[in-house]
């Protein structure tokens, strides 16, 4: 399963099929052609927040992974590696400690 869940406008959607309608929408096509397992997503304030999940393949343009592993490419926001682990390629952005 690609998407388990994605919280937006105060709505959650479980459908894979709602789920890519609402990030085509909200612009975030390099998320749909990225590889991912159970993602736990969230947009707030046109922000992609990753609550969970497996980021596997891809490259991660912006947005804050807060839990979940990252092995992919990471070119901007902010990764929170509290909960998170990483195991990508970091070419820039924040990693709070």
């Amino acid at each position: 399963m690609k998407y388990k869940e994605l919280k937006c406008s105060g709505k959650t959607y479980t459908s894979e099929k709602e789920i890519v309608k609402v990030l085509k929408e909200k612009g975030f096509n390099w998320l749909i052609n990225s590889e991912l397992e159970k993602a736990e997503l969230e947009i707030k304030n046109d922000t992609l927040i990753w609550h969970g999940g497996d980021f596997q393949f891809g490259k991660w343009k912006y947005g804050i992974f807060k839990d979940g592993t990252f092995s992919g490419t990471w070119e901007s926001g902010i990764f929170e590696p509290s909960q998170a682990n990483f195991k990508g390629k970091w070419i820039d952005g924040i990693k709070l400690s």
